[in-house]
């Protein structure tokens, strides 16, 4: 690394236990003095190029150079730096840095400014829960999202998730006024102007400068409100960010702001100096963004009416992950069913914890899913599931209770709608979480059921996964007089609940695919079984007459 700093014209500074060399960049202007400080030689984090006070660069803002003369020149996360290659990973780190300096001063990367707006512009930051390309009058919400109850600020047109989790409160006045608008391009800054806007005419400077439309988008949203603030929101392609603007105290009174309101814009201007500016970025939180973000083209389970039998190691996970893509939101629902509480031998393998000790599983889950996701509806249970008739009007059921004789009941059930009633989904462990498998049956009278994966109870599966000799290992806790109980890890339950949440994913877009999934996790102890869609067996007491 010394080496490769010398070959490029550094020097070593004195600098006790961190590397710093002293040395120039060469650029098309000339040559500008840097400090490369080098705190980790795993590379984990990359070397620091600060510029030097000495040099005396363009009368402009530069795009990747920070407040503190600190050179961004690569994005973090960007690159991995090799450790195993000190000299290398120097010699690459500041000629990158050069070019990123050079293209800067000399004007080919101010576009840059618009990736790197977020950085420029954030001040403070709010939600923002509005409806896809939309634009108008909007207002700000205060309310208590948080764990510690402090009100959250959130943008909003209308009906909204955040505005129904708590009525919105805040302690110095009602909710805001503010003007959203829309811009079909990315918000930047001016290289050449003042940044970031310091009053009323600079703000309106900058505004004329990106768009000359939006001056007067701002005095809309001045004659919009009746109180001391006002907040335009500007949706671009780089994000949504918005200025809050506070009237001076000499202003607060009803002839400026009730009677002249229309006129307020003129009148900031002239009081130079005294008009509080506020930038705020936003952060997305509508349903589609939140929920749909992860997934991309693949689609999730909003709008659909998903039930859930069994809260317990494996329904408690899959709960959560189906809630996470979507199910029980835009007007679908996520119902859960279980009749059991949850108890201290349930917590080292379940997603709850002790603040929901002796409470029944469904309406524990549900109320913590409830109090997780935004704008979920989760309902729950706690009947016998063959005393819950409604379950047919579900879209989909999954059974996740590894109750073998529930599950045939569910199955003979599900068999008997043929072709019409839910589509159902059994997912359950083998062994002792050696591998874990999941069945979708979907309302095609082909395709097989649970029954047809092992025609006779005492019988061998005929899709076979656990080793011959196998033996399940059994627990027993008599001091807490906890019942003998199969053991697994943790691990093994959140696999079988992402491999069932797989499959209801590709149920939802339409395409299932293969309806038999396995998933092995000790080779040792498990076949692997391919993954595919059998059909009905002739041996099947189940459904073979239904054939």
């Amino acid at each position: 690394m010394h080496d490769a700093f010398v070959e490029r014209g550094f020097r070593r500074v004195p600098s006790g236990g961190v590397d710093v060399y002293e040395g120039t960049l060469s650029i098309t202007s000339g040559h500008v003095p840097v400090t490369v400080l080098v705190p980790d030689l795993d590379f984990v984090t990359m070397p620091l190029v600060h510029i030097s006070e000495r040099w005396r660069g363009p009368d402009r803002r530069l795009p990747h150079l920070g407040p503190s003369r600190l050179v961004c020149y690569y994005a973090h996360g960007s690159v991995v730096l090799d450790r195993y290659d000190p000299g290398g990973t120097i010699a690459r780190c500041v000629e990158r840095a050069a070019r990123v300096l050079d293209d800067a001063v000399e004007g080919r990367s101010d576009a840059d400014f618009g990736d790197e707006f977020d950085a420029y512009w954030f001040a403070r930051w709010m939600l923002c829960d509005l409806p896809d390309g939309y634009s108008g009058a909007a207002n700000i919400i205060y309310p208590r999202l948080s764990a510690a109850g402090e009100p959250t600020p959130v943008l909003v047109a209308g009906p909204s998730w955040a505005r129904d989790r708590d009525p919105p409160r805040r302690a110095d006045g009602p909710e805001e006024t503010a003007l959203v608008i829309s811009l079909d391009a990315p918000l930047t800054l001016n290289p050449e102007g003042k940044w970031p806007p310091a009053d009323y005419d600079e703000l309106v400077e900058w505004l004329r400068w990106a768009d000359p439309a939006l001056p007067d988008s701002l005095e809309e949203a001045l004659s919009l409100g009746t109180g001391r603030q006002a907040t335009l929101a500007i949706r671009a392609m780089n994000g949504t960010f918005a200025c809050r603007i506070t009237v001076p105290t000499p202003m607060r009174t009803a002839e400026f702001l009730v009677n002249r309101r229309s006129t307020l814009a003129r009148n900031l201007a002239r009081a130079v100096g005294q008009v509080s500016l506020e930038r705020i970025t936003t952060d997305s939180a509508d349903l589609g963004f939140v929920y749909g973000r992860n997934l991309g083209s693949r689609g999730g389970l909003a709008g659909r009416s998903v039930a859930v039998v069994g809260c317990g190691t494996i329904g408690s996970f899959l709960a959560h992950q189906l809630a996470q893509c979507g199910a029980g939101t835009a007007g679908g629902r996520l119902h859960l069913v279980d009749i059991d509480v949850l108890r201290t031998a349930n917590l080292g393998r379940h997603l709850l914890g002790v603040p929901f000790l002796h409470r029944n599983k469904a309406e524990a889950c549900a109320g913590y899913l409830n109090a997780m996701m935004p704008g979920a509806s989760v309902e729950w249970s706690a009947q016998d599931v063959q005393e819950v008739a409604e379950l047919r009007k579900f879209d989909l059921v999954v059974d996740a209770t590894g109750e073998e004789a529930l599950s045939l009941a569910l199955n003979q059930a599900a068999v008997d709608q043929r072709p019409t009633g839910p589509a159902l989904l059994f997912v359950w462990l083998m062994g002792n979480g050696a591998a874990a498998q999941c069945l979708l049956m979907d309302g095609d009278a082909g395709a097989a059921c649970l029954k047809c994966l092992k025609p006779e109870l005492a019988g061998p599966p005929l899709h076979p996964v656990m080793r011959p000799g196998v033996e399940i290992e059994f627990g027993a806790v008599e001091s807490c007089a906890d019942g003998e109980f199969v053991t697994f890890p943790v691990s093994r339950s959140v696999s079988a609940a992402a491999l069932a949440c797989d499959l209801a994913l590709d149920w939802a877009a339409g395409r299932p695919s293969h309806r038999f999934r396995t998933r092995t996790f000790e080779p040792e102890k498990a076949f692997e079984v391919e993954d595919s869609s059998p059909g009905v067996t002739d041996r099947c007491p189940a459904c073979s007459t239904k054939h």
